[in-house]
């Protein structure tokens, strides 16, 4: 017998505690572009600390995802919080004595990235671990919530804090990971490591990964779009901080746009379960990149943070019916000894390209402007639903109940 999931204790520790984790890395990523602009001065050095996390996830991700296939997943998650703990409080000393330098706010980025892409391919496991098949689709749904509900309430809170401590948030954001740890070990259900084949080697296994993810062709055309308006949207947001930062926005101001567009994104994952249910994924997806590009043009003429706020709400709307549905999907078609290579190599390919993004939102702001640069990324969101449009296979991907029938991928 299935339980629902608010009966399901470990789901809830899953949530809870990544929940904390998310609040802080929230704070986190707001206050990386102000501080490096603090210490630097530069717009083009701003982003560097942003671009050594997302660098750091796409370096490790290949064979992370090799790794977690291979060592218990219990143990990846509590390790991973432990060393983000250590990292961010590293930070906030740092912060607090007044001699941070951006070398150590770009390494502890790095590292961080790292951990990331350890973090995520286990976390993901667990959740089909502990929640039944039927149920993975709500799971995905109450993630997305967790998600910009740390959104929400992390960029105000952060730069508040940063306002009156530039150490403060990297307090924060070190005392959440060791709450995320805490929650691990509170854990029933075991998440040990699964089967592995013996002889094959972690080379062989980041192959395997990669061939299940490029074979078939729902996947490779989810993972071709989502390169595409993974990097433009990293690049219209960070475009907008430093816009916002070279305008004389007040830092908590700027972390009201954030907020502004989590609170939609809280009611899109509550309408996802019934957006998922009654709507086709390939559809949905398709849908988003389209409302994106239309949400991001009268971003060029505004610094308002509220107007800002305000688009970037109404884009991010179908965000969390989307990425639940896909999440969902990949999770439901892939066997469990694959699950970490396959999560990994398909974020390697998603977000293969964007770690640049930040460092040319930089250069562009510095260079051609704000509202050239925030005109190109619509430009690029635009042309990221080609790979979706051109896709008979995305156009026939159904909903929830045929995953597991005619749209499972060939063993």
């Amino acid at each position: 017998m299935r339980n629902p999931l608010r009966h399901n204790r470990d789901f809830l520790i899953l949530w809870s505690g990544e929940a904390v984790s998310g609040l802080g890395t929230s704070m986190s990523m707001l206050v990386f572009p102000l501080i490096g602009y603090a210490i630097t001065g530069s717009p083009a050095l701003a982003g560097l600390a942003t671009t050594a996390v997302l660098l750091g996830r796409m370096l490790a991700r290949l064979p992370a995802g090799a790794l977690v296939d291979r060592w218990p997943r219990g143990r990846v998650l509590l390790l991973a919080n432990l060393l983000g703990a250590a990292g961010y409080a590293s930070l906030a000393v740092a912060a607090l004595a007044g001699v941070l330098t951006l070398a150590h706010l770009v390494g502890i980025g790095l590292l961080s990235g790292i951990g990331d892409s350890f973090a995520d391919p286990a976390a993901s496991a667990a959740v089909r671990t502990v929640v039944a098949e039927a149920d993975l689709p709500t799971a995905y749904s109450q993630l997305q919530i967790r998600r910009h509900a740390a959104d929400l309430v992390g960029p105000p809170l952060g730069g508040a804090l940063y306002s009156v401590a530039r150490g403060l948030p990297f307090v924060v954001d070190a005392l959440s990971y060791a709450v995320a740890a805490l929650s691990i070990t509170r854990l029933r259900t075991p998440l040990p490591a699964p089967t592995a084949e013996a002889g094959r080697s972690v080379v062989g296994d980041v192959v395997e990964g990669l061939r299940f993810v490029w074979r078939h062709a729902v996947i490779r055309a989810i993972l071709l779009w989502g390169a595409a308006i993974n990097f433009s949207v990293a690049l219209v947001l960070v475009t907008v901080t430093l816009r916002l930062v070279r305008a004389g926005v007040h830092p908590s101001a700027i972390g009201l746009v954030d907020s502004v567009a989590a609170a939609a994104g809280v009611l899109g994952a509550l309408a996802a379960p019934a957006i998922i249910a009654r709507t086709r994924t390939g559809t949905t997806t398709a849908t988003t990149s389209l409302m994106l590009a239309a949400v991001v043009v009268p971003m060029a003429w505004t610094d308002s943070v509220l107007g800002i706020g305000m688009l970037l709400g109404i884009g991010f709307f179908l965000l969390p019916s989307n990425n639940s549905g896909i999440s969902a999907y990949l999770v439901t078609v892939t066997p469990d000894r694959l699950q970490g290579r396959v999560n990994s190599a398909g974020g390697f390919i998603a977000e293969g390209v964007l770690p640049l993004a930040p460092a040319l939102a930089g250069v562009l702001v510095g260079s051609a402007g704000g509202r050239l640069a925030t005109l190109t990324g619509a430009v690029l969101v635009a042309l990221s639903v080609v790979p979706l449009l051109t896709s008979s296979a995305i156009r026939r991907l159904g909903r929830p109940g045929s995953w597991t029938t005619a749209e499972r991928p060939a063993a």
